[in-house]
């Protein structure tokens, strides 16, 4: 028999999805309409639709998309009593996790080589992207590991988390490295190395399956 999630963990997970939905419409807003410090920082632009192409955006949208849904099932769940689906939670996992890749990529690489190249680390963290780049993505992680049903996920159910960072390697190698429509704004190329970025994405792909899989163990470990 399925364990159906307590009523006061699904109330607070109905509001911090909630919160990350709103905070997903307004950041991507502020930042299509009037960009980010760390933008204007390096290249004076205070907006542009190219935001949307970066994996910051992107991953956030998904979150929100997800917490739209996640309200909607939290809802159901309160009033019906109806539990949340399984498949459903493996969807908030890939989008938590998705997040979570953002947040660690900034913290642990771009941040740092602001550092290098003179800048300063804070920029990205400040402004709209203080919720993009940190507080939404650990947030989320925090409600899938907390305020989800006590159901045990499997191993596998963290593969799925490799889909996002695969379907944005995708236009960026062919942008990037192929076309050169994009600028390397991630940097992944190291200064015009094209075939790095293979690697990059390697490394990537390892980091998000242990992000879902850290994730997955401490639910399940709560769970116990």
């Amino acid at each position: 028999m399925k364990e159906s999630t307590p009523k006061k963990r699904t109330l607070w997970f109905t509001i911090i999805n909630g919160f990350l939905f709103l905070t997903t419409i307004i950041v991507t807003y502020i930042t299509l309409a009037f960009g980010t410090v760390a933008g204007q920082v390096d290249t004076g632009v205070d907006y542009g639709w190219m935001y949307l192409i970066t994996y910051t955006v992107q991953s956030n949208i998904l979150l929100g998309i997800v917490a739209l849904i996640g309200i909607i099932y939290g809802l159901r769940n309160l009033k019906k009593d109806r539990p949340i689906p399984r498949r459903f939670l493996v969807l908030y996992l890939t989008a938590a996790a998705a997040a979570m890749l953002t947040a660690l990529t900034v913290i642990f690489f771009l941040a740092p080589a602001r550092v290098v190249a003179g800048k300063n680390y804070f920029d990205m963290l400040l402004g709209p992207m203080f919720f993009f780049h940190f507080f939404n993505p650990f947030l989320s992680a925090a409600a899938f590991i907390y305020l989800t049903p006590a159901i045990r996920f499997a191993k596998p159910d963290a593969y799925y988390s490799i889909i996002p960072p695969v379907l944005y390697a995708i236009p960026y190698i062919l942008n990037v490295v192929i076309l050169k429509g994009w600028p390397d704004f991630y940097g992944f190329t190291f200064g015009g190395n094209d075939w790095a970025i293979i690697f990059v994405f390697l490394v990537i792909a390892t980091v998000i399956t242990s992000v879902a899989y850290g994730l997955v163990h401490l639910h399940n470990h709560r769970r116990r």
